[in-house]
């Protein structure tokens, strides 16, 4: 978790398996593809607000992309509309509960969350999940709207020739109007921009040194 669907969510539940929700009978429609990147958006019935989902393969390991999106601080370095995230309670190696501030452009207004993050491991595929669901508490409230249903995902799967496929996932309800400019920035062009930023990061060797204590 878009705002960051990096962790929105944003960086934010067992229910959630797949890049999707169980039991959601998703319509993806293609948004935008361009440089290896597929960019999805799906109506979600009973909602007045779009799913998202984005995917791409870069060349990189699993441990680099979770290191990055475990870097909290560095949110702001490849996630758009980031500003600041932070981990605000630590409960154990994949679990947390974090803050990010997402700034938006003029005249909209800033948004930010609380979220509790879980992280998943998939046995046998070595698929590596994280989920990220808004929670109330933690930071008092800012001059920003503060997000109340807001979910995203990251999914990393190994292909076993070098190259991960990373998937993203995003359900948000912005809590307030926003333009439908401001609505498409949030849906295809904010995803696009997280996940182009994070292939740089990773294929340009960011993280390469990276350790992750869950995965060693």
């Amino acid at each position: 978790m878009s705002f960051n669907p990096v962790i929105l969510v944003l960086g934010l539940c067992p229910f959630l398996a797949s890049a999707q929700v169980n039991g959601v009978d998703y319509q993806w429609e293609e948004k935008k593809k361009d440089n290896g990147i597929t960019i999805y958006t799906s109506p979600v019935e009973g909602s007045p607000f779009k799913a998202v989902r984005g995917e791409m393969v870069i060349t990189g390991t699993v441990v680099s992309l979770v290191a990055l999106v475990e870097d909290m601080p560095a949110c702001p370095d490849w996630a758009a509309l980031c500003r600041e995230s932070r981990v605000e309670k630590r409960i154990s190696e994949t679990e947390s509960y974090a803050y990010i501030y997402n700034d938006l452009p003029f005249p909209v207004s800033d948004r930010d969350v609380y979220t509790h993050v879980v992280w998943t491991i998939e046995p046998g595929s070595g698929k590596v999940s994280m989920t990220s669901i808004a929670t109330e508490g933690g930071t008092p409230a800012t001059k920003a709207v503060r997000l109340e249903n807001a979910m995203s995902q990251w999914h990393f799967t190994p292909n076993g020739d070098g190259t991960v496929l990373v998937e993203n996932f995003a359900h948000i309800d912005p809590n307030g109007p926003t333009p439908a400019w401001i609505t498409n920035l949030m849906l295809v062009d904010s995803p696009y921009t997280s996940m182009q930023n994070m292939r740089k990061i990773i294929e340009g060797g960011g993280y390469a040194d990276a350790e992750v204590p869950f995965l060693d």
